[in-house]
Order: structure tokens, then sequence, then C-alpha cells
């Protein structure tokens, strides 16, 4: 997970590229999900310079901290299953971070939309759950396994380059194992919907529209039994497969990994300013030390 992650970063124009725009690219973002008038726009303008002063400050180091500590445990062999899910908690942690400091802003945004925005709002939700309707309905169970083998490879070869035929049997095999969470996903989608319109409906009332908003941005709170096996059981096997994959990687991969991992830990220490970095969050961090920055 740790690995499509950094896959997503690594790709398009570039980390510092995209973080020097976040502010431009979130309000673009924004506007496509829901029309802003000036007012509006105006205050989230304000409130991401504020937040990106203080994500500049405090988080960066630990994120360049975080890749040079994965750069190490690749380059000594370390990147097992156990490891890798222990990045993917540090990096949940680091969005959870990131989730509960925009509540207030999401919250007095969505308090001053008008009628026509909140239909916005809810045609935006209604659209992307319409595509996952569409996966449910007209996929076969064979054709989300490919389309599942697909995505994986894809986001693989930005990481690592094109698979060996070793790598893309290993491959082939988890794409068959995973359980297809598509239907609990849409059932998931459907119910937040309606709860977000009522949430909209009731947006005079502060306290309950930020304690529906707080709801909505921890989906996992609502997941039905089987949904959450599901994702435990995927979340292991996925796991399982990555570490295997390494573990298959030839010198090739290694290299090409080792020099992505070794120009986003760059990149990351170039941007993050002056200021009091936020705690390592990576536990049993081992005989390496924790998670160090690229300069110790």
């Amino acid at each position: 997970m740790v690995l499509l992650l950094l896959g997503i970063t690594l790709s398009a124009c570039g980390v510092r590229t995209a973080y020097n725009n976040l502010d431009w690219l979130t309000v673009r973002w924004v506007n496509q999900q829901v029309s802003l008038d000036g007012d509006q726009e105006s205050m989230l303008r304000a409130w991401l310079d504020q937040e990106l002063s203080w994500h500049c400050a405090t988080q960066l180091g630990s994120y360049h901290g975080l890749i040079e500590q994965m750069r190490l445990d690749l380059l000594a062999g370390r990147l097992d299953a156990a490891r890798l899910a222990e990045y993917g908690q540090a990096i949940a942690v680091f969005g959870r971070t990131l989730t509960e400091r925009s509540l207030p802003m999401l919250t007095e945004l969505a308090a001053s939309l008008n009628d026509e925005q909140v239909q916005e709002v809810l045609a935006a939700f209604e659209h992307r759950t319409e595509r996952v309707r569409v996966r449910v309905e007209e996929y076969s169970i064979d054709e989300l396994a490919e389309d599942r083998l697909a995505s994986m490879e894809r986001s693989l070869r930005r990481i690592m380059g094109r698979s060996n035929a070793a790598q893309r049997q290993r491959l082939q095999v988890w794409s068959q194992s995973v359980t297809a969470t598509e239907p609990y996903h849409l059932a998931q989608r459907q119910y937040w919907q309606e709860r977000l319109a009522v949430a909209l409906k009731r947006r005079g009332d502060p306290d309950f529209l930020t304690r529906e908003l707080a709801a909505l941005m921890r989906p996992e709170s609502a997941w039905s039994e089987d949904y959450q096996n599901a994702m435990t059981s995927n979340r292991t096997l996925t796991l399982a497969a990555l570490e295997d994959v390494i573990k298959l990687a030839d010198t090739r991969h290694i290299n090409r990994m080792t020099a992505r991992l070794t120009s986003l830990r760059d990149d990351f220490r170039r941007l993050s300013c002056e200021g009091e970095p936020a705690p390592a969050l990576l536990a049993g961090a081992r005989s390496t030390g924790g998670v160090r920055s690229a300069g110790q």
C-alpha cells in the first residue's frame, strides 16, 4: 500500500511542482465539486495559506525522514509485509492529522453554501457513486480481477519498472485471491450520500453539521462486519504479495526503487521549511535507530 502511494506521488508532474501548487490545485478541485462565490474562495485561500505554512514547517521533515528509512530498509532487505504495514500505519497517521485539521474549514464552507450549491455537491457525489455502480453492475468477478491486476502493475511500474515473469505470476495469484469489495463500497457510498444530504439540509445547525462531517471523514466507522473483514483480509493478502514482489525484484528493480525513493526524499527535504517537525511515527524502527532525516 505504501508502494502504491509512492507510485501516485511520484507520477505526473513531480512532488515539488505539485506541492508548490497545492493551493491552486485544491481550489480547483473544490470548484469542480461546487462553484464557490468570491467570499467562499477567499475564505478557502486564506485557510490554505495558513495550513500550508503549518504543514511545511511541521510535517515535511517527518515525511522525508520516513522515506529515508524506507530507502534504508529496501537496501537492507527489510521491506517485508510487517514493515510495509508499519509504513502504511505511519502514513495513515499523517492523513488523519490533515483530515482533523480540515474539519473546521469544511464545516464553515458547508454552512455557507446556498441551495443551488448544495445540489452541485450532491450531484458531484452521485457522479462518483455512479462510477462504482457501473463496476458492480457491469463487471464480472474475472473482469474486476483483471482490472485490479492491471492497476497494480501500472502502479508498480512507476516505482520499479516493468515486472519480471515471476512477479507477474505472483500478482496474478494475488488478483484472484482478494475479495471484490465494490458491492460493499457502493452500499457505503449510497449510505453516506444520504447522510451528507441530511447534513447539508441542516447546515444551519453548526453542532450537527460538524458531527456529521466528522463522521463522513471516517467512513470506516460505518462499514459492515463483512466489509471490515474483507478489507482486513485484502490488506493482509496485498502486503504479502508486495513482500514477494520485492523479494523477486532484480538489480534493475532495486536500483530504480532506490533512485525514486532518493528523489522523493530530497524533494521533501528541499520543500521543508524551518520549524519544529512532527515526531517520528514509525513503530518498531529496529536497528537503524528509528525514522531519520536524510541528513542524519
